[in-house]
């Protein structure tokens, strides 16, 4: 069982917010614990589910004409997963699946847009923490892909590495 208030403290999302934001956005989501292997959403899929990892690891892959599936990121303790149906209603653009037994907690992206547009205070500061992850993902992705249309003779010490 996920305990609600201590989680705050491990997060890496959300240490911008002010603990009665955080509190509110705990509040909204539901604990699940998922085995390993599971696939979360698929690529393609309209998906109004969000989570919050508390505990586990998270692989972000997309599918690449030709070469099958590359791992683009793996996201664990504290990381926000699923973020787009908060900023559209346009499908997946990665597939999300657990490398281990992963707990989390799993947020309704409608619920989170429409609490967004009553307190607005909350919304601004919300919106803020997303555009940070994609900013951060952007950035991750981008150079994950600079390394997958490298030539493969170009040596390795030119290579960008992600961190």
């Amino acid at each position: 069982m996920i305990e609600r208030p201590s989680i705050m403290d491990q997060l890496s999302f959300g240490r911008n917010l002010s603990e009665k934001m955080m509190s509110k956005i705990i509040s909204m989501g539901e604990p699940k614990t998922v085995a390993g292997n599971c696939c979360l959403f698929r690529e393609g899929e309209y998906h109004n589910s969000v989570y919050l990892i508390v505990k586990g690891n998270v692989l972000l892959d997309t599918f690449v004409q030709g070469r099958k599936f590359i791992e683009l990121l793996t996201l664990s303790d504290g990381e926000f997963l699923g973020c787009s149906p908060i900023i559209s209603t346009r499908p997946m653009s990665l597939r999300a699946t657990t490398l281990t037994e992963t707990q989390l907690i799993v947020f309704q992206a409608d619920e989170l847009k429409d609490y967004c547009e009553i307190d607005h205070d909350f919304g601004y500061q919300f919106m803020k923490e997303i555009a940070c992850i994609f900013a951060r993902r952007l950035m991750a992705t981008r150079l994950q892909l600079l390394d997958l249309f490298l030539p493969p003779d170009v040596d390795s010490a030119v290579k960008p590495k992600v961190t």
